[in-house]
């Protein structure tokens, strides 16, 4: 699947900008759109780090008008961890996801960067609330409005520890810069690499933490879930 990913490079390409407002926004949307699904070819190809367990591309679930999960993100344009994205680009930039990596640069600037509003002075630290931002591709407030799949890039600066933290749908996480650990449940902290997938299961514990780079990684809930219901566990 990965190379049949790498033949279709093209299709993802942005496009030249539009004469009218109306057909750039759709073909910034498509574009998009088209990022969102390289990135889960990306998933697809690969197995679980540690377990082998590889990920079917999840299926849409559309969002009722009614869903009260649209708009239930905290959008910001100066999240101090942004300076860092440039850095994350370059060592990003170099790995075996470098088309991955092409095409969400080339579109960056079209997303929109956020945080849980659930997280906050009184469940995170400071250095973690300014070390982290995401940027959807896809989800009930994403570029691609969609309940699932939800996914986009999480990007953390350096020394930021995202503490033990779980949720109901499963999560995949395809790792795009080195330097950064993982923990599953309560196990013992490992060491990740560009182009490894780690999967978490439903309601399954984990924490990341970046040490001298940022991380940058895609990460996507294969299910429909709300960002307010994660547990967070200090």
């Amino acid at each position: 699947m990965l190379a049949n990913s790498n033949r279709q490079t093209d299709r993802f390409r942005t496009p030249q900008a539009c004469g009218k407002r109306g057909r750039s926004m759709e073909s910034s949307t498509q574009t998009i759109s088209h990022l969102s699904q390289l990135a889960w070819c990306e998933v697809c190809a690969r197995s679980d780090t540690r377990t082998g367990e590889q990920v079917e591309m999840p299926a849409t679930v559309a969002v009722e008008s009614s869903d009260p999960q649209v708009l239930e993100s905290r959008f910001a344009t100066d999240f101090p961890v942004l300076r860092h994205l440039s850095m994350a680009l370059g060592l990003a930039g170099v790995t075996e996801l470098h088309v991955l990596v092409e095409q969400f640069a080339a579109v960056v600037e079209q997303l929109r960067w956020s945080q849980n509003p659930s997280y906050d002075e009184s469940n995170c630290s400071s250095s973690f609330l300014e070390g982290y931002a995401y940027a959807a591709f896809s989800g009930p407030d994403g570029p691609v409005q969609c309940a699932a799949p939800r996914g986009g890039m999480m990007l953390m600066g350096p020394n930021v520890h995202y503490v033990d933290h779980r949720h109901a749908p499963r999560e995949a996480y395809l790792v795009m810069t080195p330097g950064s650990q993982w923990r599953l449940d309560e196990g013992e902290w490992f060491d990740v690499v560009p182009g490894d997938l780690i999967v978490h299961g439903e309601w399954q514990m984990h924490a990341m933490r970046t040490r001298d780079l940022p991380l940058l990684a895609f990460a996507g809930w294969m299910e429909p879930g709300s960002r307010a219901a994660i547990e967070l566990h200090d």
